[in-house]
């Protein structure tokens, strides 16, 4: 009996031992599959995004297109061509860079685009022209230079408000005049 008596720490030593492999393996195994996981989350949102540019994007045939500026009341531009209707995202983004110059699409889904007006604050369509402007109210003139690039040239007392209703709807989108004698005519016409 005094053999056995030395040896009586080799069964809980292997049970420990088993366990602590045991723990090891499991927690191997969970890190290779949440790694594993994560590879295949990551290659799965690259491939839909890839894949979403080349499948068509189904806008509904009453698609509404909107803009919406900072602190303004959306407007419509109206509903989008049938011929968007079977393009891709990219496609369509190209189509409406092209018929709104100075817009980029914000948000898109199936049922609504809804563009804001670009970051630069340029607008190619009104270059070396003038415009007048409804800011907080009141008639402003602006100048756009040949990049399209707008800047104020003067703030008038002219209150949107105590305007016709024909004019303040001109001047929702802005009054585009080609030079600054047009634009101080004009002017001289509201403030009569």
């Amino acid at each position: 009996m005094k053999n056995m008596d030395n040896y009586r720490w080799i069964i809980p030593s292997l049970i420990a031992l088993g366990v602590i492999l045991l723990s090891g393996g499991i927690f191997v195994g969970v890190k290779s599959y949440e790694t594993l996981e994560a590879n295949s989350t990551k290659v799965d949102n690259t491939t839909q995004k890839n894949l979403s540019s080349k499948q068509k994007f189904k806008l509904d045939e009453y698609c509404q297109i909107w803009l919406q500026d900072d602190n303004e009341i959306p407007v419509m531009l109206g509903k989008v061509n049938e011929d968007l209707l079977n393009k891709t995202e990219d496609e369509i983004k190209t189509a409406l860079k092209e018929k709104y110059p100075d817009k980029e699409v914000s948000t898109m889904n199936k049922y609504q685009i809804i563009l804001k007006t670009s970051e630069d604050g340029t607008d190619l369509s009104k270059a070396n022209k003038y415009t007048l402007e409804n800011e907080d109210g009141y008639i402003s003139v602006f100048k756009y230079n040949k990049e399209g690039k707008k800047e104020l040239v003067e703030k008038t007392s002219i209150q949107i408000k105590s305007l016709p209703k024909s004019v303040q709807e001109e001047l929702k989108d802005a009054i585009v005049l080609d030079n600054e004698d047009d634009a101080y005519s004009r002017l001289e016409d509201f403030g009569s």
